[in-house]
Parts: C-alpha cells; structure tokens; sequence
C-alpha cells in the first residue's frame, strides 16, 4: 500500500489562499490611515537646538570724541571793585569782581558738571595760560564760583582785560563746561587743569 503525501496539498491549498488575498486587495480596496512619523526619519521631529557658536571677532574702537563739551570764546571781562563803607565815610576796597554770563549753564548741568576758567594773562599771540582757581608768588588771586547761566570771578586786584600797545588784548578769560555724561568719561585722561591739552583734545585753533 502506498503512503500518501499530504504535503503537497498543503502547500497548493496554501498558495491559492495567498492569491485569493491579494486579489481581495486590488485598487478597490480602501485606503488606511498614514502611519506615524518616525523618529529618526526625514519627517520626524525636530531634534534639540544645538549649542551656540563661537563669538564673533570684537569690533574696531570708535574714535573719541570730544563729548559735549561746552565752551566760550576767550572773553573781555571787566572787574568792578567791591566796597565797604567805612563809619567815618571812608570807601574802602576789599577786592575786584566780574560777572561772565554762561547761557547754557543750566541747573542740571550745574549739579553734574566740572566748570572750567581759564585766563591769558598774556596777549592772544605769546598766550600765558592759567587754570582758575588761581594764586600767585606775587600774592596776586583769582577765584571763581558758577552759578545758574553764571560765572563770577573774585580777584585781589583788578585783573580785568586791558588793551596794549598795537591793540593786543591782555588777561581774557575763558570757561569750559564738561558734563559727567558717558562721553565726557571717555576724557578721564585729559588733564584739564592744563590747557595745552584740553587745546589738544578740542582742537581748538586760539
């Protein structure tokens, strides 16, 4: 008697089945959702920012400048003598004083600003330049007080401007207001007690 093979049966009934799905699943079929990004993939989710890159080179110094720096042409300033009345009718002269008018000499700037007098005791073309507050080997003294849009000057002799031989003008005064801003720092270095370089960092010509 001969043994029957049930495998190949199997095997064709298996295959028929396999067929008959794929039809079942032609171009009629419906359409099943999309399925979920993945993780990895072109379509997935961003990933973590990365880290931030090195910082750029620093940038070149601008060039200073000379901030707000306000300034008077040299003056002529006139002194007038102060007085006091003695009881036998005398007038006696305790000093010489003048007023030089600054404008822009506000009260703001008045409570945040250094307020600079200069005199020439000299004539405009051989300038002898001092700094006020001023006191000399002679005993000779200048002071100087700033108020609102105005600068007095208090001296022990008459040290008004007077004209020479030629018309040269002699003891002319200048004031310089520096207001403590951000820019006005910047010229820490300058020494403004000396004119020859507060001259050099304004550019002034006289």
């Amino acid at each position: 008697m001969k043994t029957r093979n049930l495998l190949a049966p199997m095997v064709l009934l298996s295959g028929l089945l396999l067929v008959m799905f794929m039809l079942s699943c032609g171009k009629d079929g419906a359409v099943g959702p999309a399925g979920a990004n993945g993780t990895n993939g072109t379509n997935g989710a961003a990933g973590p920012a990365g880290p931030a890159g090195p910082a750029g080179p620093k940038g070149d110094s601008g060039a200073t400048g000379t901030g707000s720096v306000i300034y008077s042409a040299w003056l002529d300033v006139a002194f007038k003598p102060d007085t006091v009345h003695l009881g036998n009718g005398k007038i006696d002269t305790i000093g010489f004083y003048a007023i030089i008018n600054a404008p822009k000499l506000t009260l703001a700037l008045l409570n945040s600003a250094d307020v600079k007098v200069y005199v020439n005791s000299s004539d405009a073309s051989d300038p002898v330049i001092r700094v006020l507050p001023y006191s000399g080997s002679s005993g000779l003294h200048i002071d100087m007080v700033a108020y609102t849009q105005q600068i007095e000057l208090y001296a022990n002799a008459d040290v008004g401007t007077i004209v020479g031989n030629g018309g040269k003008k002699y003891q002319q005064y200048r004031y310089m207001i520096v207001p403590g801003n951000s820019q006005a720092r910047s010229a820490a270095l300058v020494n403004w007690s000396d004119y020859a370089s507060v001259k050099a960092y304004l550019g002034l010509k006289d």
